[in-house]
């Protein structure tokens, strides 16, 4: 192989395969005890490059094989290939702001979601609710949207959580907006929710969705939200509601390139109103915004 070609798909997996010491055979064993059942002629077709993991239950799968063969997560999802052999790092340039990035992009692109140049958010304004005992409990989304194309337009709701819950999370639309289909990864505690405009737009109409992302319990006290965006937004609003009862020392709001960095390196206070907190940014540009929040 020439040194300076990319390694595919096929050549990781079987690379993994060999250094693990583990038949094809014991690997569907252990998939299908993962409740993620997959033949063992797949398995080969994977390994020898006549096929790839793209049908809707692949990301599960690659998620239980990076655990089987003692991968770090993401290692095999990031050598994911499309037919003209461009890996979707390279087609999403928006993936750099995106939570799990290489795993959200396979889950995004096996739903057929165009996530460039059909939609531009205009403004967007984020509420989280965080409880008594310090932790989330809902985050409300509202985006005013412009319609690049005419159609019926898609988009894709990608959300992370900072930690394990007792239950999963869940979305629920609430106006100008419909669900589509819902992927849950509880391994990552990632969610992709696809999204359906109310009708058919015509392009540079403007419309309104709003949203609510359901979390589920946790012992771990909250302590930061984030958004990312890909493209400018005229007003990018970040608001936080915290119980009467549990109030942090204080709130500061800063920007970051990508969500791989750990924290902004400059952060500007931000006073709390009572309960709540918030900062709008005029003409945000790409990159990933952020409230912190201290306790006692």
């Amino acid at each position: 192989m020439n040194p300076d070609q990319t390694d595919t798909f096929a050549d990781v997996l079987t690379a993994a395969i060999q250094a693990r010491g583990l038949s094809l055979e014991r690997i569907r064993a252990r998939l299908d005890a993962a409740d993620v059942p997959v033949s063992i002629a797949t398995l080969s077709y994977w390994q020898s490059g006549r096929s790839l993991p793209t049908r809707s239950r692949s990301y599960h799968t690659l998620v239980e094989l990076e655990k089987i063969l003692n991968l770090e997560p993401g290692h095999l999802t990031q050598h994911t290939h499309t037919a003209d052999g461009r890996t979707r790092r390279e087609l999403f340039e928006w993936q750099n702001v995106v939570p799990s990035r290489d795993l959200a992009t396979q889950i995004i692109d096996d739903l057929g979601i165009d996530m460039q140049g059909q939609l531009t958010r205009v403004t967007m304004h984020d509420l989280l609710e965080v409880d008594a005992d310090r932790s989330e409990t809902s985050l409300t989304v509202r985006v005013v949207w412009r319609t690049e194309r005419q159609g019926l337009h898609r988009w894709a709701v990608v959300n992370e959580s900072d930690m394990e819950t007792e239950e999963g999370q869940s979305i629920e639309p609430l106006f100008g907006c419909a669900l589509g289909e819902v992927v849950e990864v509880p391994e990552r505690q990632l969610l992709v929710a696809e999204m359906l405009a109310p009708r058919a737009m015509q392009r540079g109409e403007l419309f309104t969705s709003d949203y609510r992302l359901t979390f589920g319990r946790t012992s771990i006290p909250s302590f930061r939200m984030l958004r990312a965006v890909s493209d400018p937004v005229r007003a990018l609003s970040l608001a936080v509601r915290f119980s009467p009862s549990a109030l942090p020392t204080r709130v500061r709001a800063g920007v970051q390139p990508g969500l791989e960095d750990a924290e902004p390196s400059e952060t500007v206070p931000v006073p709390l109103a009572r309960n709540e907190a918030q900062f709008v940014w005029a003409d945000a540009k790409p990159g990933v915004y952020s409230l912190h929040w201290d306790w006692d």
